[in-house]
């Protein structure tokens, strides 16, 4: 019987009154269906939160196991033993010794005219 009164006031009351109570139960209908959803979201994602699995796909080829794998055949195929090291210096010794006895030959001949008739200076 109430509500019948304020109807009734309403209708016959002026413009301004009529929208104001129609913006009021807008609103308020609007902050309801929103309080429900976010009710409703927050409950479904607590619920499928358990459900939620990341294994498999792009996530395996980064275990690592596979990681280490790889970094232990990286390491087989850089180290350099001793005995290689070894190996490049007496190779790079005997190269400078043939370059240094050339040059050797070279100063010695280089006492002698060359082929234009100048002598060659030796430093």
């Amino acid at each position: 019987m109430v509500v019948q009164k304020a109807i009734n006031n309403l209708k016959q009351g002026p413009k301004d009154d009529k929208v104001a109570v129609a913006s009021g139960i807008a609103i308020s209908v609007v902050v309801v269906l929103l309080a429900a959803w976010a009710i409703f979201f927050f409950r479904n994602i607590q619920r499928n939160s358990q459900q939620l699995n990341l294994s498999g796909g792009a996530q395996d080829e980064f275990n690592f196991s596979s990681v280490r794998d790889a970094q232990e055949q990286l390491q087989q195929q850089f180290t350099v033993s001793p005995q290689d090291l070894q190996k490049l210096r007496d190779d790079a010794a005997s190269g400078q010794m043939q370059f240094q006895q050339q040059t050797g030959v070279q100063e010695q001949q280089g006492n002698q005219p060359d082929q234009f008739g100048t002598q060659n200076p030796t430093y």
